[in-house]
Parts: C-alpha cells; structure tokens; sequence
C-alpha cells in the first residue's frame, strides 16, 4: 500500500469510537529492563499539561499521564483509556465511566474527583489555559461527579452522539491531573513540579534543554512497562541526531527527515514510517502593514509555489502536496479540490511588485523545504529570506504575530477540523489569549462554525463544512497549503514492540523491548 493509498483510505470514517481497540487488560510480563534514550528535536518547555499547544509537549506528559479516552495507532481512531465507556443521558449530558484499579504513581486510586478537578482547571478562566477552548469546550458548561467511578459531563449545546461528544469535551486530548497534588500548586509551580499522573512512567528529572528522565511505574493498570527507564535528550541538529543513532548512543531519534531515510536503512536501522496528521503551510500575516494584507497577493500566493516539485526533490514520495486548508484525512476535506494550480504567470504580475525585504521564518527542522520556497519566491522577483529559529523563538513569533510569512506546521491528531483546529488558527477568540499568528479573523465563519458544531444532521453538517472550507481555502487564504509529510522513527534494531502514530505522538510507550 502506497502512502497516498493509506492517507486516503485512512478518512473521517476512521473517527469512529473503536471500543474494540481499547486496552482493558493488563498484560502480563518480565519486570521492567534496560534504559531506552531517545534523541529528539525538542524541549517540553512545561510539566504543566494545560498551558501549552505543543504535540511534543503532550508526547513528555502522555508518557506520564493517561487520559480519559486515546488514539491507538497508527491512525486517528478513538478508543477508551482511563474511561470504560461514555453514554448519553440527554440531549446534552453524558456520563463517563472510569476503570477502578487505576493508579496514581503514589498509590492513590483514579476517582472521578480527580477527573472533574482536572477539567474544572483546565476551563478556569484564573487558569488562562490555551487548551480550553480545544474540541467544542467553548460550549461545555459543567462536569461533576456522580459517584466514585463516574463523572458527568453536560453541555451548553448538543454535542451529538456519545462518540462525538467525546471529541467535544476534547476527552482524547486533556492527560488528568492528580487533584491533591496540583490543587496545593500555583500555576508557576505546575510548570515544573514533578508529575503525578497515572501513566506507564514515573517523572525523575526535567533538565530544561538538555533531558527528560522517567522511570517506569510498576503498577501501572496495563501492566509494567517494558523498559526500566526513558531518556529523553533534546538535539535540535537532526545529523547530530543521526551520528548519535549510528554510533549507538542512543536508541531512537524522531523526527527523520527523508535525506537520512536511505542511510540509516543501509546502516541496518529499523524504521517505522506511517501517514502523517499534520500539515505544513506557509502562513501569511493577513494585517495591515503586511504586504499580504492584499488577498490579491495571496491569491498569487498560492499559484506561485511549485509544491509538487518540493515533495518530489526534497521529500522522495513520503509527502503529499496540500490544496486546501483541512489535511487529507481530516474533517472537512474535501476530495478532488484543489482551486489553485501552479501558474507563475498569473503570480508574477502580482508578486513582482512585492519587493520589501521579508523573512520567512522557520524551525530547524524545516529548513530545506522553507528556503525552497524562498528561493521560488526570489524567481518572481520578491526578496525572501528563510531565517531559522529556535523552537522557543519561533513559538513565541507564531503566538504574536510577529512575522510577514512563517512556514509552518499543524498537526489535526484528533481528526477535527471545526472544534481545536478551527479555534486554534482562525478563530477571533483565540486573539484574546495572544494567539494571534495570521491575524486573520472573521466573525461572520466563526457564526457558521459555531452552526456546523450544533448541527446533528451529518448531510448538512458536510455541506456546511465544504463551505467553510472553501471560503478559508480561496477566499480568505491566510495560508499558502503545502504538504503533509510522512511520520518517520529510527531505531536500533534490538528495540521492539513500538507502533507509530499518525498523530505524530508516541502512544504505548510501555509496550517498548530491548532485544541487545
């Protein structure tokens, strides 16, 4: 099966609740042994799971904490974690059913005290969390518990069937918190006190920039860990991450560009490559002050890159070109559209006259298709510089809005296109939580959005969606759609049991083994 095949057969169907894939029983097996390190790019930057909107900050905490509801991989289908079922009372209450047995890492059990303090803070409005507003939670009024084991969720609005209420109330996306521990800590403390959580891992250090260090939680509901210990080593140079792997100085590296793909096959490492679930896009500033405040230009915007020819130079066959804002697999897709062909001269009359200097920034991980994109623009006589920065850097320019172009990513591991997604990136309430990136904002989508939320009807819910995605796509373009690239892991061969994920997250970490 080809790559294109497996994102394509992947769709919104495989949002359904799979119940069957839920791992309810514990397995049996040798204690823990062996310390798996793990190169990668970046540093969590908090222990504090709802202050942030970063996938790799959620990877450190899931190792650590469970949630309610999660996404087996490889592809972006539901099944229950810490939650044994969720059932709808009403048209706007449902009732989630905890595992009993589960495990805090001091001992204490999961009760649904602990389930309802966790969403309490996370919509706090004294907590300022930038996940509130994740899923359709902008509509959820309140969470209580019913007795020990069971916690009721209610909704301003209806939020459908069971199963997509579950993506609502953001159930696969919030780790819990222990109430006890996190209640007695300020949100300053949160950020780097030691995590309490009931996942397969226990925290022991977080050194900023440098390391994360977990050890395995022995009693853990889905039985020990397989490894004793992970390490987690921030560096940033993927070919330093490279010569590490092939030197045998670490045990896993991620991300794997598709330069290294060939070498590290030769050198005999094991690979694991599955459909991605994030798209990159070149995002432009849509203000006032910004030459693409014209949507002129950036309607010649998305006519003047050559996406195809990146893909195929830069990215042999593990990438697939993007024409419309929704990912391929994503809600909201829409198969067959692509409004803008790749047509130089209809962009050039246009760009041509953009001639101020202007730096499109990056992260370290994408320079090469940034300053291919650069060097395109250059062609049509616009002066664009990549310039890269730090991961910490280029957050903070993302979150203020402080660039003309930003070649970017977003990642949809939850499938959803009008409840986090949407809110992330378009929605003029994100603005009030300086999450400004693009700038753009337009409240008369944010009203249909709010309408396709609400709507229970799936015919209409669709074509509510393809209108808004057309009206994102070419009308509005705040983005310039580029590609969504393969997920690549490296590793030693001795190391087993590890099943990527098209969300770009390592689930079931627990299930690793060292074979040396």
């Amino acid at each position: 099966m080809t790559y294109r095949t497996i994102l394509r057969a992947r769709g919104v169907s495989a949002l359904a609740l799979v119940a069957a894939l839920s791992a309810g029983t514990a397995i049996a097996q040798d204690a823990p042994s062996g310390t798996l390190t793990i190169g990668w790019q970046w540093d969590p930057g908090t222990m504090d799971p709802q202050m942030h909107r970063q996938r790799y900050t959620q990877i450190i905490s899931g190792a650590m904490r469970d949630k309610l509801f999660t996404q087996p991989p490889p592809g972006l289908a539901r099944a229950p974690q810490v939650a044994e079922s969720i059932v709808q009372v009403d048209e706007t209450t449902y009732d989630v059913k905890l595992r009993e047995g589960v495990l805090f890492h001091n001992g204490d059990e999961l009760r649904s005290d602990d389930i309802v303090y966790t969403f309490q803070r996370l919509w706090d409005p004294a907590t300022a969390s930038p996940r509130a507003r994740m899923g359709n939670m902008a509509n959820a009024e309140s969470v209580e518990a019913v007795d020990q084991y069971t916690v009721r969720f209610k909704s301003k609005l209806p939020f459908g069937p069971p199963d997509e209420a579950s993506l609502g109330f953001h159930l696969q996306g919030q780790e819990i918190l222990h109430k006890a521990t996190y209640e007695a800590l300020t949100l300053d403390e949160a950020r780097t006190h030691p995590v309490m959580g009931v996942g397969p891992f226990k925290f022991v250090e977080w050194l900023p920039e440098q390391r994360v260090v977990m050890e395995a939680f022995e009693d853990y509901w889905q039985g020990a860990p397989g490894v004793e210990r992970i390490i987690w080593r921030t560096i940033p140079e993927e070919s330093t991450r490279v010569a590490e792997l092939l030197a045998g100085s670490i045990d896993m590296i991620h991300p794997v560009t598709p330069d290294f793909v060939p070498q590290l096959r030769a050198a005999g490492m094991k690979m694991e490559i599955v459909a991605g679930a994030s798209s990159r896009m070149v995002m432009m500033n849509v203000r006032e002050g910004s030459p693409f405040a014209d949507p002129e230009v950036r309607r010649a915007m998305n006519m003047a890159i050559d996406k195809q020819s990146i893909v195929d130079f830069l990215y042999a066959g593990l990438a697939l070109p993007s024409t419309q804002v929704p990912g391929i697999g994503q809600e909201g897709n829409i198969e067959g559209y692509s409004p803008f062909s790749f047509d130089p001269e209809a962009a050039r009359p246009i760009l041509s006259q953009v001639t101020q200097p202007i730096e499109m920034f990056v992260q370290p991980g994408w320079v090469l298709p940034a300053e291919a994109v650069a060097e395109q623009l250059r062609g049509y006589g616009m002066n664009v510089t990549a310039v890269v920065l730090d991961n910490a850097s280029f957050n903070q320019t993302n979150e203020r809005g402080s660039f003309d172009l930003l070649f970017a990513g977003a990642g949809y591991g939850s499938g959803d296109f009008t409840g986090a997604y949407y809110n992330n990136h378009f929605e003029c309430v994100r603005l009030e939580t300086e999450r400004v990136r693009t700038g753009f904002c337009n409240p008369e989508l944010d009203e249909k959005v709010t309408m396709i939320r609400n709507e229970t009807d799936p015919e209409t819910r669709q074509a509510m969606l393809e209108d808004l995605v057309m009206a994102l796509t070419e009308e509005h373009m705040p983005w310039v759609p580029m590609f969504i690239p393969a997920e690549v892991w490296a590793m030693q061969p001795y190391v087993n049991g590890f099943a990527g994920s098209s969300t770009g997250q390592m689930f079931d970490l627990q299930n690793i083994t060292l074979d040396r």
